[in-house]
């Protein structure tokens, strides 16, 4: 039983991984989609992590029902051979995220380390690759220590902002500073965590180690706990800011350097730096599982070197995209993709995904036409 937990707890960590260092490192999605609503941001969270339990089970009992460890064989189990709707979708969404990880990354090595935006850009670049090279074992311990190196560097600057700025914090609620209505909420709270079911790709080859649904269910307990129980205490931080967070481009870059916490940023800029390039990694390691799924079909697979080469090429062209700013990026690109996955993923995994989880051999020859 403690081996499936830890293999649940593996896909866990890996959705958290990909999910946190690009969306929870600099504050600024988070603040888009959540905090922004001030004393309301609760509904968002609730909606999002309810909307997120409801997504991940059949996922999850999809790609172990049905052996589909890429993305590419899972879509087919519920889009048929409209699976390229989702193929287009997933690689614009990577393409937007890792955008952000690249405008992330550089504006903050720049400002603390004076390090051109083209260097900093250029080694997380090398450090995909190189962990491509090293394959699946290298990148999965990867993800485990960035995400207890996370953890324990969030908990200490979780504890120094409250510390500070708790009691100013709890005013503001008090005070029930907020902007927006309920129903507003409740939709960013929809949008957010549609958009970001993109982390279930990365995480899909994982699956491969599961016995049954038990690991499914603890999976996506531990997602949840692990990422919304982050997302209440940054709220809470935050709210010792608002509104003045709003327009912040790195909220938590710009709040603890107000600080003056000079050895905690220091202490920041490196994990949010290596998780950032989690983010980048999960995302360009689920579109290789992609294309290496479609090689086999030909008899062919792709070697290390090859995933890397891959790798390189894929963030090259990604991190072009960070000239046009983190604070539109994020606005703008990942509320248009909401409303994308909604249809080439949340609605028919939900409805055909299920169906074929309680009948699976329900039209197996049509589904094999895929």
């Amino acid at each position: 039983m403690w081996k499936r937990v830890a293999y649940a707890a593996i896909t866990a960590v890996i959705l958290q991984s990909v999910w946190i260092g690009g969306g929870f490192g600099t504050g600024r999605e988070i603040v888009e989609f959540i905090v922004k609503y001030g004393s309301l941001a609760w509904v968002s969270i609730l909606t999002s992590a309810i909307i997120l339990v409801i997504a991940l089970v059949p996922s999850f009992e999809v790609a172990r029902i049905f052996k589909a460890y890429d993305y590419m064989t899972w879509t087919k189990q519920f889009l048929w051979k409209f699976w390229w709707l989702f193929d287009i979708a997933f690689i614009l969404l990577a393409w937007i995220v890792i955008a952000v990880v690249g405008a992330a990354a550089g504006f903050m090595l720049s400002d603390i380390a004076g390090i051109p935006f083209w260097l900093s850009a250029a080694l997380a670049i090398a450090l995909v690759a190189l962990l491509h090279f090293f394959g699946r074992k290298v990148i999965e311990a990867y993800w485990v220590v960035g995400t207890i190196g996370l953890y324990v560097m969030y908990f200490v600057i979780w504890a120094y902002v409250l510390a500070l700025k708790g009691g100013v914090s709890l005013t503001n609620l008090a005070a029930g500073l907020s902007q927006g209505t309920t129903s507003e909420a409740i939709v960013d709270g929809f949008k957010y965590t549609l958009y970001n079911l993109c982390v279930v790709m990365p995480a899909l080859q994982s699956v491969d180690r599961y016995k049954g649904r038990t690991e499914s269910l603890i999976a996506t307990v531990l997602t949840v706990a692990l990422v919304y129980g982050a997302a209440t205490v940054i709220w809470l931080c935050f709210m010792a800011y608002y509104p003045e967070v709003i327009g912040m481009t790195a909220p938590w870059y710009e709040i603890l350097k107000s600080l003056g916490a000079g050895w905690i940023v220091v202490i920041y800029v490196f994990w949010i730096f290596y998780t950032l390039v989690e983010t980048a990694l999960g995302m360009v390691y689920a579109i290789i599982r992609r294309v290496d799924a479609q090689l086999k079909l030909r008899g062919k697979a792709l070697n290390r070197r090859s995933e890397a080469l891959l790798s390189l090429a894929i963030l090259a062209v990604s991190i072009v995209t960070a000239q046009a700013g983190l604070v539109y990026l994020v606005a703008q690109g990942y509320g248009t993709m909401a409303w994308v996955f909604f249809g080439v993923y949340f609605i028919p995994v939900v409805t055909i995904g299920v169906v074929r989880l309680l009948k699976p051999e329900w039209n197996k020859e049509f589904w094999a036409k895929a």
